[in-house]
This record gives structure tokens, C-alpha cells and sequence, in this order.
């Protein structure tokens, strides 16, 4: 099992630290000069019981076990910080890997996540990973290596009694193997149970706004104590069930003590052992009986670890997006759809059904459609956030397959309405669009996205620092502060989620002047909800039910009197309703 979770580590990690092998190479010495006592401790008890024992011999034999213990220290001091060093480096190295990996992975795999579930893996189960390698591995080999020390010097003493002390070992292991099957399903139902009330408390903390507003808190708090309620039952389960066994294992073990002392009281009665060995086996029994009762509940440990790891293997086993030996660069700034089907993972319903368009490059194209039409599906592909199941998807004639994900990036920009910005200062989060910007640059991206004046109005300005989410920020102004950084990242390509959708009117003005000046130069596409703020584009694209069914521009689109007019239409007369009472 040690090595199998060692294997596993080094996998996770992808590297093996030299520091923690030979940290645990320093604690099974620490284990061996645990255990060199005891052969000391027999050259005396022989010297009281032959009548040899005089001041210097004692003298000796007591400076022996001070040093044993002096080097069991010192090799315990030489241990411990190799194994901690080299532990937490591996799992910094882990957590790396994982945190690349993630950013490989289509989203569809993220959609299929609870938040809760994904984030216990990433901190809950990956720390116990990492206490296991940390604290608990070099103990444990210490603790293996003594009685196992002790054993053979017992084998070499006297076999005979030696063998009445293992006698029971083995049948001990059967309860001990049969308590870990016990915990094996309690087990993993509590990490289960773990990531559910994680999800349930974030839920819970990111909805209190809703729940207080609709007055649900009653409901809530009884999901959020029902999931904390099964965490508590499943973390009893883990620990209560496989306890007879476990008692039942030192039981067992224990009761090789009568075997020998029966053993022993025999050899004794036929004159074929001596007093002082048996004194010896009689001292040495119980402490190995005991490490070996020890080591049996840290198999236990042992066990739930190696689930937590496997769950945080699960993550490394999901497939990335596809990446190309040679990336390469695309020969223009258009995007063509040559018959791009693609569907959900997990729906049945295509989200795209053989697309084909063109999209100019230098110009606004503008995607309009009702809801669940396909137009952000559209986008999302082009930003190669999943790959296509059928056609191809070509900027400047080059699949964006063969282009790759890092090359492709680094000519799109994103703007969508769901601003994620980070705990940390305004500069930091604008730095996010390109982090070597200077100070000067971004105060100056900030100013042609209409934010300079909202960001100096803070506190502290630039230096401000956010809560995770810019919750104390309105929806507008965190929309300029993510074209802020699309203006930094100036990427030539720029893919719009319409930001203008949820603000009110003095917002959208100031998004508007932000997008005008953000689109110089650029191939934009926008997903628009408010047809009025893309009457003038160069091009666009009406989606239905994942189908293109009209194109053209706005005048064109309304002489054609399909959806885009009668959208438009009823965009119009929306505008001129007002709330009153009924007739």
C-alpha cells in the first residue's frame, strides 16, 4: 500500500523529490536506533543473571543506550525537515500540474462538476495527500522499522520463542485486512458526503442574497444542515465501524503474550532456555504488540488517503483538449464555420446542426437570435473553449485545432457578461489582460475603457483591493473594468458577450464608448440582446435552434421580414411599455 500511494504521489507530482528519499531512508534509521536499545538492554540483563556484571560493563552498556537514543534523535532532526521539504515541494509541484491540467480541459467537463465536489478535491483531499506525505509517512516508516528491527533480533536470540510472539501476527492481519474492507464503502461515502456539504455551504453563502430576498432561509438552512447532518453521520461511520475489527486485531495480537509465556514457562521446566532471554522476550512482547497495533490503525489512514488520491487522480485522468505537435499561425483574421455540429455533454439536443458562415475580418459581426438559439455556443467554439464534433472552425484559413490553444488565445480577447474579477488590488486585476503592463499603461487602458474615474473615486484608487468578485462594484463598472483589460491584452481578434445587457441606461452609454473604442482595428463579434446597439455592424448573423437561418445587415434584415425583424419589432414595442395599473 506504502508504495503503491508513494508510486501515485510521484505520478501526481511528476517528479520525486531526492530530499524525501532520503528523508525516509534518515527514519528507518531512526527506526533501527529505536530499536538498538533492546540488544543492548540483553547484554545486560545476561551479565545480572550470570553474576559478570560489574561497574564498568554497566557503565558501558548505559552509555550505549544513551547513544542509541542520541543517534535515534538525531537521525528523527535529519528526517523530519528532508521529509517536509521534499513533501511540500512535490505537492507544490502537484498542485501546478493540476492547475495546468485544469486549464486544458474542455468546459464541458467543468459543467458536469459541482463547485463543492471539484473544490474539496483541490483542498480537502489533496491536504490530506499532502499531511500524509508530510507527517504521517516517515512516522509510519520509523514505526514499521522497529518492530520489524526488533523481530528479526528476536529470531536470532531464540527462534523458538520468537515464533510463539508471531504466532498470532497473522491471524491478526485477517481482522485488520477485514476492518479495511468494513471501511472501504464508509469511506468513501464520507468524501462523498465531504464535497456535498462544501457545494451546499458555497450555495448557501453565494445565494444569501436571494434566500434573504425571498425569504427562503428556513428552506435553505435545512438543505444546508441535512448535507452537514450526512458529513457528520458518514465521518462517524468511518470511524465506528470498523472499530470492532480493529479492537479484535490488538486482541489477537496481544494474545501471542500467553503463547509465550507459556512457551517460555515450558523451555524453561526442559532446561533449554535461560532466565535472561525469557526476561527479554517478556520486556519486548507488549512494545512490539503495541507499534504493531499502531501501525494497524495508520493502515486505515493510510486507506482513506489513497481514495482522496484517487479522486485527485480522477481530475488528471479526464482528457485535455487535443494540442498540436507544431502550432500554427493563423494567415488572416477571419473566422469561417465550414458544417460545425456540436453538442452538450450529457443533452441529446445539438446546440450547432451543420453551421456553415464567414466572418469577416476588420468589421463588427454581430450574432442575434431568441434565447437558446446557439449564439453564445457560437462564440464559445471560437474561443476554443470546447472543440467541434463535426466540421472545423478556421481563423485565416487554419483550424483552430492546428493552431492550438495557448496561440489561439493570444489573439482572442473576451468580454463576456459574467465578470470573474480576483481578491486582490484594481491594478492587479487589470494586470490580468497583460501582467508586465506598467502602471502608466493600464491607468491609460483604463481610461479609453470610461473606468479611470470610477477606479479613482475608491478608496484607494488603483490599490484598492477587490473582495473575490468585485461585489461592492456595479455590473457596469465591472464590465469596464474587463474591457480595460481586453484593450491591455490588444488582441486582434475580439469575441463580445453583449456587457450592456444587464445595466442601466448611464452604464451603457459609457460601455458603449469603451466597446467603440476597443473595436478599432479589430474583428469583433458580438452576441447581441439589444438589437438597437448593433444597427449599424458590418455583418449579421441571425442563429436558430442552432441553425444560421438569416444573414445580411440591419436594413437588409428587416426588408427579409424573418426573425431579425420581428425581434427587432418587438424589441421596439418592449421599449414603449410601462408599468401602471390595469385597464
Amino acid at each position: 500500500m506504502i508504495r503503491a500511494l508513494v508510486q501515485s504521489g510521484f505520478r501526481l507530482s511528476g517528479t520525486s523529490d531526492p530530499r524525501l528519499s532520503q528523508g525516509l531512508a534518515w527514519a528507518v534509521l531512526e527506526g533501527l536506533f529505536a530499536a538498538a536499545p533492546y540488544p543492548v538492554l540483553y547484554l545486560l540483563l545476561r551479565d545480572l543473571f550470570a553474576g559478570t556484571a560489574t561497574t564498568a560493563s554497566v557503565a558501558w552498556q548505559a552509555t550505549a543506550m544513551v547513544l542509541c537514543i542520541a543517534l535515534r534523535i538525531f537521525a528523527g532532526t535529519r528526517s523530519m525537515p528532508l521529509i517536509f521539504s521534499g513533501a511540500y515541494a512535490m505537492m507544490g509541484e502537484a498542485r501546478l500540474r493540476i492547475a495546468d491540467h485544469l486549464r486544458r480541459l474542455p468546459m464541458g467537463w467543468f459543467g458536469r462538476q459541482r463547485g463543492g465536489d471539484l473544490g474539496a478535491r483541490l483542498t480537502s483531499d489533496l491536504e490530506l495527500v499532502e499531511n500524509l506525505w508530510s507527517h504521517f509517512l516517515g512516522i509510519f516508516i520509523a514505526g514499521l522499522a522497529m518492530p520489524a528491527f526488533l523481530l528479526g533480533f528476536l529470531l536470532w536470540l531464540d527462534w523458538r520463542l520468537a515464533i510463539a510472539v508471531m504466532a498470532m501476527i497473522p491471524l491478526a492481519l485477517v481482522s485488520l485486512w477485514w476492518s479495511q474492507r468494513v471501511a472501504a464503502r464508509p469511506g468513501e461515502q464520507f468524501l462523498a458526503a465531504n464535497a456535498q456539504a462544501q457545494s451546499e455551504l458555497l450555495d448557501y453563502i453565494q445565494g444569501i442574497a436571494v434566500i434573504r430576498g425571498f425569504g427562503r432561509f428556513g428552506s435553505a438552512w435545512r438543505k444546508l444542515r441535512r448535507a452537514l447532518d450526512q458529513q457528520f453521520d458518514a465521518a462517524l461511520a468511518v470511524e465506528c465501524r470498523p472499530a470492532p475489527w480493529i479492537a479484535l486485531y490488538g486482541f489477537i495480537l496481544e494474545t501471542g503474550f500467553a503463547l509465550l509465556i507459556l512457551a517460555g514457562a515450558w523451555l524453561l521446566l526442559d532446561d533449554t532456555l535461560r532466565p535472561d532471554v525469557l526476561v527479554l522476550f517478556l520486556v519486548l512482547a507488549l512494545p512490539v504488540y503495541r507499534q504493531l497495533y499502531e501501525l494497524g490503525l495508520s493502515t486505515l489512514l493510510l486507506r482513506f488517503a489513497s481514495r482522496a488520491l484517487a479522486r485527485i487522480e480522477n481530475i488528471m485522468a479526464q482528457q485535455p483538449l487535443p494540442e498540436p505537435d507544431a502550432p500554427q499561425e493563423p494567415a488572416g483574421r477571419d473566422i469561417t464555420f465550414d458544417q460545425v455540429s456540436f453538442t452538450y455533454d450529457g443533452e441529446t439536443t445539438p446546440a450547432l446542426v451543420q453551421l456553415s458562415c464567414h466572418i469577416p475580418a476588420h468589421g463588427l459581426t454581430a450574432i442575434v437570435g431568441p434565447s437558446g438559439a446557439g449564439k453564445s455556443t457560437l462564440v464559445h467554439l471560437i474561443g476554443r473553449l470546447w472543440d467541434v464534433d463535426t466540421g472545423a472552425i478556421r481563423m485565416g484559413g487554419t483550424d483552430l485545432r492546428d493552431i492550438g490553444t495557448e496561440q489561439l488565445h493570444s489573439h482572442i480577447g473576451m468580454v463576456f457578461q459574467d465578470v470573474v474579477l480576483f481578491s486582490g488590488s484594481v491594478l492587479d486585476n487589470l494586470r490580468i489582460g497583460r501582467p508586465d503592463a506598467s502602471r502608466e499603461t493600464v491607468i491609460a487602458a483604463a481610461r479609453r475603457a470610461q473606468a479611470h474615474d470610477f477606479i479613482m473615486a475608491l478608496p484607494q484608487g488603483y490599490d484598492t483591493q477587490l473582495d473575490e468578485g468585485g461585489a461592492s462594484l456595479s455590473g457596469g463598472e465591472r464590465q469596464r473594468l474587463s474591457i480595460a483589460r481586453a484593450l491591455l491584452k490588444d488582441a486582434p481578434v475580439l469575441l463580445l458577450d453583449e456587457a450592456t445587457a444587464s445595466v442601466d441606461p448611464s452604464a451603457e452609454a459609457q460601455i458603449q464608448r469603451a466597446i467603440a473604442e476597443l473595436a478599432r482595428g479589430r474583428t469583433i463579434i458580438a452576441i447581441a440582446h439589444r438589437l438597437r446597439s448593433i444597427r449599424h455592424a458590418d455583418h449579421i448573423l441571425v442563429v436558430d435552434a442552432g441553425r444560421l437561418v438569416e444573414q445580411g445587415t440591419h436594413d437588409s434584415l428587416l426588408a427579409l421580414d424573418g426573425i431579425y425583424a420581428r425581434l427587432w419589432r418587438s424589441q421596439q414595442q418592449a421599449q414603449g411599455w410601462t408599468l401602471g395599473p390595469a385597464a
